[in-house]
């Protein structure tokens, strides 16, 4: 039996081929992260529209409780993006991932 060399043509082809595959991974992966961040900033948004909603003056109304629910909201909408069951993350990175492929990156 023969030992591939460092520069074996078929050592080449293996190493190009994990190369692509492990960009295909990266790029999937930025998809899911970028989906998921739209979901999150989709909930705030609708937190924060729902938030804007007052019933009337409140005894706890401050800027430091402003601060806190927004910020609350925002780590609750980071949290929930992709958990939340909205499916939009999922929409979104169906809609793109068939352009994974095709974009060559």
């Amino acid at each position: 039996m023969t030992e591939l060399s460092a520069t074996s043509p078929a050592l080449s082809l293996a190493t190009q081929r994990d190369t692509k595959d492990a960009a295909a991974l990266r790029s999937e992966g930025r998809l899911r992260d970028a989906s998921e961040g739209f979901e999150a900033l989709f909930v705030t948004q609708i937190l924060k529209s729902a938030r804007s909603t007052s019933l009337g003056p409140s005894l706890l109304d401050s800027s430091a409780t402003d601060t806190a629910q927004s910020m609350l909201d925002s780590k609750l909408a980071e949290v929930s993006a992709g958990r939340a069951g909205l499916g939009l993350a999922d929409a979104i990175y169906r809609q793109f991932s068939a352009h994974l492929g095709a974009s060559g990156e």
